[in-house]
Order: C-alpha cells, then structure tokens, then sequence
C-alpha cells in the first residue's frame, strides 16, 4: 500500500462488523501497523489512525493494546526522525525531524501515565516492553547509561522466560545494549556483545523460532544491530567491519517469497551508509 493510498479508516474496521472477529480485532490491527510503519513515509496518516485505534481500545477497557498502541506511536515517529536523518550529513526536514522527536515524547509520557493509572490490568510482558522504549527514548536523548539500564530491567522479565514465543525478546533488547555499551566508550564489550546477539539470531533457540515464525521480525531486528554497529564503526574508520555487517544485512532483509518492499525503511538506511563508506 502506497502512502497514497492510506486513509484514516484503512485500518480501522467497523467494530460491529463480523468480518474480524472481536478478540481477533485488535491483534489484527497491531499487525498491520507494525507493516505500515516499515514504510517510508507513512508516519503523519498512520499516526492519526494509532490514536483513533488507541482511543477505541481505552473505551473499550483493553489496556495493554492500549499501551502497545502507545508504543506504535512512539515507533512510527521514530521513522520520521530516522528517515530524516538518512538523507545526507545535513538531514533532510529540521521541521519533520522535530515533530517526530516531539511525538516521542508526547508519546511516551502518555504511555507511563497511564500505565501508572492501570498497572494492574496490563500484561506483565506489555509492561516488560515498556522499558525497551524508554530506553530507546533515552537513546535519542544521548543518556546511554540510563538506555542501558532501561534495556537491563526488560531483560530480567525475558531473560526469566522458557517459552521461546516469550523469550526472543531478549534478542532485541541484548542488540540495544550493545548499542549502549558502544556510545558509552565501551567499545570492545559492545562489540562482543553484538557479535554474541548475531550468533544468537542464527543459532538460539529463540532466534531459530523467530525466524521460522516471524522471519519479517527476525530479519528487522537483527538487522537493526548490524545497521547501528555499522554506523559507529564507518564513523571511527573501520569500514571493513562496517561492509560485513552491511553485506550480511543486505542478504537478510529479503521475505522468503522474495518481497524486498516491505523492508524499505531499513533498505534505504543500508543505502545511505553504503554511500557514506569512502
């Protein structure tokens, strides 16, 4: 679906209807967001349709939707500001990139009030999420030692977790540690730390389940770790670890039906650091 063709009302089905049965209704919604926020430029329509789904939900007493549906937000104007800032040393929009940092913020305060006004009726793996995005918000605010601990206090729920439909969540937060670990001058045990996550993604039992059941997560996510390292080491002149991470992200974000479209966001990244490699 082309920005174009996103309306306020693509993703919001009459509640009423039979068409997607009820308790199908708002797990069918999140998925859907989660595909539309992968593409370039669908931020500002998709947005106005995350409020009007979460302010259904809230009518509806669902508060963990209504959380996660805070946390899509947050998300999709992180893609504004990501896509910004891909556009060349100077960025592209001031304008956009502001909003988009503004609605994070919006964002994720709205999201610990209410979780502070309803913590009992969330899902313990909702509130476990929940750091990874305040973690990712003290990211974009350059405190990576607060990032980090965000990141440590999810890990302990996932890391806790036996099911591997629970647990590969901890793949995730162990690449923003990395992350963490590397801003914060710690380099070699981000860099450890990273290559331990990638082997993880491939070899865990985890990252093996994820991948035979969400290989568009999958590949998101790993390639997300690749694509950060890459960054800080093309920046600190080592482009030839930089280009393994890039050539193995490249390989990954392709569907097994050979669909490359809905990985546009994370493409066009991998686009703007091949060109920036000298």
């Amino acid at each position: 679906m082309s920005k174009k063709e996103i309306s306020p009302h693509n993703l919001i089905p009459i509640i009423d209807s039979e068409i997607i049965p009820r308790e199908q209704l708002f797990p069918s919604l999140l998925q859907k967001i989660a595909q539309e926020r992968e593409k370039p430029g669908t931020s500002e329509t998709l947005i106005p349709q995350i409020e009007n789904i979460l302010n259904h939900a809230e009518k509806l007493g669902r508060c963990s939707v209504v959380v996660q549906l805070y946390q899509e937000e947050f998300l999709s104007a992180q893609h504004m500001v990501m896509e910004e800032k891909s556009k060349g040393p100077k960025g592209g929009s001031k304008l956009r990139t502001i909003k988009g940092l503004l609605t994070m913020k919006n964002s994720i305060r709205d999201m610990t009030d209410y979780q502070e006004a309803h913590h009992d009726q969330i899902e313990p793996v909702v509130k476990a999420r929940s750091f990874r995005f305040l973690g990712r918000y003290a990211d974009y605010r350059y405190q990576y030692k607060q990032s980090e601990e965000f990141y440590k206090k999810s890990l302990e729920f996932f890391d806790s977790q036996t099911e591997p439909k629970i647990r590969y969540h901890r793949l995730e937060l162990l690449g923003f540690i990395s992350y963490s670990l590397i801003n914060q001058g710690k380099e070699d045990r981000g860099l450890n730390l990273m290559d331990q996550v990638l082997a993880d993604y491939d070899q865990s039992v985890e990252g093996q389940w994820l991948k035979s059941h969400d290989y568009y997560t999958w590949a998101v996510w790993k390639s997300g770790v690749e694509i950060r390292t890459a960054k800080h080491l093309i920046e600190h002149s080592d482009s030839t670890q930089a280009k393994e991470l890039i050539n193995d992200a490249e390989t990954i974000l392709k569907m097994p039906d050979g669909n490359t479209e809905i990985f546009g966001l994370r493409i066009g990244e991998l686009n703007h650091l091949k060109a920036s490699i000298h």
